[in-house]
């Protein structure tokens, strides 16, 4: 049975400020946590070992307290504690400058320094695709408006092991958002303290984790191993993530670009799909409709939906709201566990490049399958091909016998 909460995790910040954080699900809403954070007076307490006895103590009472089923912070909004952290919270925001910048302002600061600064339009849109992943993150654990000063480097790992595990992301992608950090905080810290010279940033940035680029994942899928998974997903239970894996595999979409589907964007006069710019990587393209994806359009009923619906909405049904951003990989990772398939290796995700191994495999060009992967250039296609199909068609007939 999925987990309703996340955590505890300790956080002991710089300017003294000790906490537990927490994350627990949203009623009704299976894959979207809001977070917690738990002080309980440790903070005034001045002696080192005794603070540090007592914040593992209050991170044991609130483990214990998660497991035992009994403890829900959405029905305990009107104890002492959540009185004191609203009016610590009301308090903040009266002191705090109105100059001082939000998170979603420092982005918007950031991108306005990037234009004056007449950057390449490529890295512009590198840096726009690592700001609409934070956005949509910090947006969903409602961080917009936390301050840009007090944001820590763990709730960025937060949001960066979230994404890896939600959108399938490779370790490349994750250190390339890791090394993004950097950057940014680096450039906001000194657009800020234009306006305040003493304003001091507790984020640090000194030893950031990056992961090891060595392990492969998105692993493409054999016909052994997608026979298996493909007769786990044809059982009831695995309805609807078994239409959300056949709508990656035919349309070689991404799991995110999927998540932000509405009907408004499918075109079937056209036979084409809108990926709208910021959900995708490859930025703003059309999908092609085959005959196979149009079945499956069908049988999803989408021509007599809302255009304003999602077409994979909460709990995976056509709705306004989109489904948690774990919902459909925490249920495909009980398929993983049940058949030994490694989680981290074999993704959703992995299912586009089992798309186009098999296009390639059946003789269709080069150019045709780069309709449905969204690459723009020939070399960069061509490089990820090189990385799922190998030619090997002269030595696999008659050669030498033992």
């Amino acid at each position: 049975m999925t987990q309703n909460y996340k955590g505890p995790l300790i956080v002991r910040s710089k300017n003294g400020d000790w906490f537990v954080k927490y994350w627990f699900e949203y009623p009704g809403r299976p894959g979207e946590f809001k977070e917690f954070r738990v002080r309980d007076g440790v903070n005034y307490i001045h002696d080192h070992s005794q603070k540090e006895a007592a914040i593992q103590q209050l991170a044991e009472d609130i483990e214990m307290a998660l497991i035992s089923g009994k403890h829900n912070p959405f029905e305990d909004e009107g104890t002492a504690l959540k009185s004191l952290e609203k009016a610590e919270a009301k308090i903040r925001k009266q002191n705090d400058s109105a100059a001082r910048f939000t998170m979603q302002k420092a982005m918007e600061n950031f991108l306005l320094y990037c234009k004056a600064k007449n950057l390449s339009n490529n890295t512009v849109r590198t840096y726009k695709v690592f700001i609409n992943n934070f956005t949509d993150w910090l947006r969903d654990t409602e961080k917009l408006n936390t301050l840009a000063c007090e944001y820590l480097e763990a709730d960025y790992y937060d949001f960066i092991n979230s994404y890896y595990d939600a959108e399938d992301w490779s370790a490349r992608t994750y250190n390339n958002h890791l090394s993004f950090l950097t950057t940014f905080f680096n450039r906001v810290k000194i657009l800020e303290r234009k306006i305040d010279r003493a304003l001091q940033y507790e984020i640090n940035l000194d030893e950031l984790e990056y992961k090891k680029d060595r392990a492969e994942k998105n692993k493409a899928y054999t016909d052994l191993v997608a026979e298996r998974v493909k007769q786990e997903l044809a059982r009831p239970e695995y309805s609807k993530i078994e239409q959300f894996v056949k709508f990656i595999y035919l349309s070689c979409m991404r799991p995110k670009e999927i998540r932000e589907l509405r009907i408004e964007n499918i075109d079937l006069k056209n036979r084409q799909i809108k990926v709208i710019g910021p959900s995708g990587k490859t930025g703003e393209r059309f999908v092609p409709i085959s005959d196979e994806l149009l079945a499956l359009l069908e049988e999803l009923n989408f021509s007599k939906l809302p255009l304003n619906f999602y077409l994979f909405g909460r709990f995976g049904e056509p709705g306004e709201i989109m489904f948690g951003r774990t919902w459909f990989s925490d249920l495909y990772k009980q398929i993983k566990i049940k058949l030994g398939l490694d989680i981290h290796l074999y993704t959703m995700y992995g299912w586009k490049h089992t798309r186009v191994i098999s296009l390639v495999s059946a003789g269709f060009k080069d150019e045709e399958v780069m309709k449905l992967t969204g690459h723009k250039d020939y070399q960069a296609f061509m490089a990820y091909k090189r990385d799922l199909v190998v030619d090997h068609t002269v030595m696999t007939g008659k050669t030498i016998s033992w």
